[in-house]
């Protein structure tokens, strides 16, 4: 994922809803200077990237405006701001694998969130790209890392954490044993951090919709 494209508004979707339901659509780029919308409740929402459970590839974005009402005989225009943030947590492990392959011939995270459902997210020993989890506020997420002993070929006994993650966080997990090859010794230091910075949506006021019906006007 390279995060500067979510820096680029004109990346994203704009949608003028009406009652929750899609009323226009945009690229941001192509959004009209103009337009007039008929008497109803109205909400701004923009967003970038694929709404995924969990993805490498893929951080969605998203946001929603509250509602402005236009009522009959009502002139003028209607701002509405919207701030998109993501709805994911930042997930990365770093593996020593220097001291790990001493003792392991294979080693892996599984994650498990409520997105995922019955299925989970794994970081393989070979993973280096950073993963994007779509959780809620204050989620509580299982981690359990496993590994095959090099000696016999047998998986050793797992060890399972859980972290409490929010959309806009990171979690670091820094995985490396810290005995003789017991995982059961395996040392676990967590980086947990944010940084959200705030890409303001300007929308161009006096929208007219394509009919040039004469209606209350919104943005």
């Amino acid at each position: 994922v390279n995060e500067d494209d979510y820096e680029n508004v004109g990346n994203y979707t704009v949608q003028l809803l009406s009652n929750s339901e899609v009323f226009r659509e945009w690229n941001y780029k192509d959004m009209p200077d103009d337009l007039k919308v008929p008497v109803g409740t109205y909400q701004l929402k923009a967003f970038y990237g694929e709404d995924k459970a969990a993805s490498t590839t893929s951080m969605y974005v998203e946001g929603v405006s509250e509602s402005v009402e236009v009522v009959e005989g009502q002139d003028g225009v209607k701002p509405l701001t919207v701030t998109c943030r993501p709805v994911c947590a930042k997930v990365v492990v770093n593996f020593n694998k220097e001291e790990l392959d001493k003792y392991f011939s294979d080693y892996y995270v599984t994650f498990k969130t409520a997105a995922l459902g019955t299925s989970n997210f794994t970081w393989a020993k070979t993973a280096t790209d950073p993963a994007y989890l779509k959780v809620s506020a204050n989620e509580k997420v299982k981690v359990t890392i496993d590994a095959t002993n090099k000696a016999d070929s047998k998986p050793v006994e797992s060890v399972e954490k859980e972290y409490t993650l929010s959309p806009q966080s990171q979690l670091t997990l820094n995985v490396g044993p810290s005995g003789a090859g017991s995982i059961g010794g395996i040392t676990i230091t967590v980086d947990e951090s944010t940084n959200d910075i705030d890409k303001p949506i300007e929308v161009p006021g006096d929208w007219v919709d394509d009919k040039g019906e004469e209606s209350e006007a919104t943005n």
